[in-house]
């Protein structure tokens, strides 16, 4: 686990304007702070979810992605789990316990170039809708 951030980063981090914020922001933030100054993991989307109120499970993830684009963190994303280094005192959530490999997260629908990733024995989506293809039904 990693060590817990020293009490002038700690402050430095408190001390982060979050004037431009919204409250689910805010709140987002203040949990990664928090987490990252415990030595604790990310908090999952489920536990941001639940924190600000939302009942989208696309929501955990988009106000990660806002936090990282408004340079208050940066996010290191693994297959199934991320670590969050808050920018302002470069303190970092630790790994989650059950993260045992260091492997980097692929969109969906990509494949890296030299892996060869298992195919279905099933036909493309294209091949069983015969109207996406253009072909004529007889």
């Amino acid at each position: 686990m990693s060590e817990p951030a020293d009490p002038t980063a700690i402050a430095a981090a408190a001390k982060v304007s979050l004037a431009g914020l919204t409250w689910t922001e805010r709140t987002t933030y203040r949990a990664l702070v928090e987490a990252a100054e415990a030595g604790l993991p990310c908090p999952s989307n489920i536990d941001i979810e639940m924190l600000c109120g939302y009942n989208s499970c696309s929501m955990g993830p988009v106000m990660v992605k806002r936090l990282e684009r408004k340079g208050f963190i940066r996010v290191e994303r693994f297959q199934r789990f991320r670590i969050v280094e808050i920018v302002a005192s470069g303190a970092r959530t630790a790994r989650a316990a059950n993260m045992r490999a260091d492997l980097p997260h692929i969109p969906k629908g990509t494949h890296s170039g030299g892996r060869s990733l298992p195919t279905s024995a099933a036909p493309r989506p294209s091949d069983r809708k015969p109207y996406q293809a253009g072909k004529v039904l007889g």
